[in-house]
């Protein structure tokens, strides 16, 4: 099933992280490689020159690459090797170690939770691994408490890091299923349409390249406002989005747009069939509606579009769909209109 591109911001949220720590490494980056030239650490120098050279790189594509995910795992994975080298040929003395301290904070704020744990764990575990192996069994003279608090240090941080995240992306999904959902009845809503149907005009085969929309209008629903209260018309409304959630195919997608107004955009059916489905849609409509013992007669008028046939773009289509609707409505309601 397509998935909506509503919220992109999520994407651009990591891709100005992405940006500001490439930034701040490739200045760093320049300093260091200076200072290690000139202290007699070459080798190590065009370490982090490739290092350097690699975040000039990612750094002119970020922006506009699809697999930001991809290329932000490539820098990491450069730039925790060049600390875990710089850790491991260096004397515990050395300050280097300090910079173990941001993997947990890049690894949740570039990855993500699951990826970011992965990463969090094997470079974290090598870094620690490093100062007890290659300093602190080596060197006598180091106190093992100054191991001890670095890794305690490291595991606040990574918790810290971790909660941080996990409730920023746990806050981000309740906003987009809210900013996406009508509370109501539970169907997408019309902010949602934008991006699904530039989302299904994309994925259909080309030897089937069709997405259909179909309007759907509760007749005279205002009678039933009027007549039994805005809760039974409430009530009438949930029991016609459950009658075309459930009719719907797992392809599908329903919406509803306010009021009495529904929308199903349904991919890869033919003209014929479009017509079949409304159809069905008519019918199960049509048929008595008991809510708290009182029977309702609720029909649906319909109006058909179809991409690209009757329009290249969104607003072709409603147009169209929605101006068979009113057709639908002037010839006695209860009627689907598809061309």
């Amino acid at each position: 099933m397509a998935i909506s591109k509503l919220w992109v911001d999520e994407f651009d949220y990591r891709r100005n992280v992405l940006k500001a720590v490439l930034i701040v490494i490739i200045f760093a980056g320049c300093i260091f490689i200076v200072n290690n030239w000139l202290m007699g650490f070459k080798v190590y120098a065009v370490i982090q020159l490739g290092l350097v050279l690699l975040a000039l790189g990612i750094l002119t594509i970020h922006q506009k690459t699809p697999n930001l995910t991809l290329w932000s795992s490539v820098f990491l994975l450069a730039l925790y090797s060049v600390i875990l080298i710089g850790i491991y040929s260096t004397s515990f003395n050395s300050t280097l170690y300090t910079w173990l301290y941001i993997i947990p904070v890049l690894s949740y704020l570039l990855l993500g939770i699951k990826l970011g744990s992965l990463f969090t764990i094997v470079y974290l575990g090598a870094g620690v691994g490093m100062l007890i192996f290659a300093h602190l069994l080596s060197n006598p003279d180091i106190n093992p408490i100054a191991i001890v608090n670095i890794a305690l240090c490291l595991t606040a941080i990574w918790v810290l890091s971790y909660t941080y995240e996990f409730k920023r992306a746990a806050m981000i999904k309740r906003l987009q299923q809210m900013a996406a959902i009508d509370p109501l009845t539970g169907l997408n809503n019309r902010l949602h349409l934008d991006s699904i149907f530039e989302i299904l005009c994309q994925s259909v085969p080309e030897k089937q390249q069709s997405v259909s929309m179909l309007l759907l209008d509760l007749d005279h629903f205002k009678r039933v406002n009027d007549r039994y209260g805005h809760d039974m018309g409430d009530a009438v409304l949930v029991k016609v989005s459950k009658l075309i959630n459930d009719m719907r195919r797992r392809n599908d997608w329903a919406f509803r747009f306010g009021g009495e107004e529904f929308c199903l955009l349904i991919p890869d059916t033919s003209e014929l069939q479009i017509q079949q489905i409304a159809e069905r849609l008519r019918k199960a409509v049509e048929k008595d509606i008991t809510i708290d013992n009182c029977t309702l007669n609720i029909t649906v008028s319909i109006g058909v579009a179809r991409w690209p046939a009757d329009g290249s773009s969104l607003a072709q289509i409603y147009k169209t769909a929605d101006g068979r609707l009113y057709q639908a409505k002037e010839q006695g309601r209860n009627h689907i209109i598809t061309r």
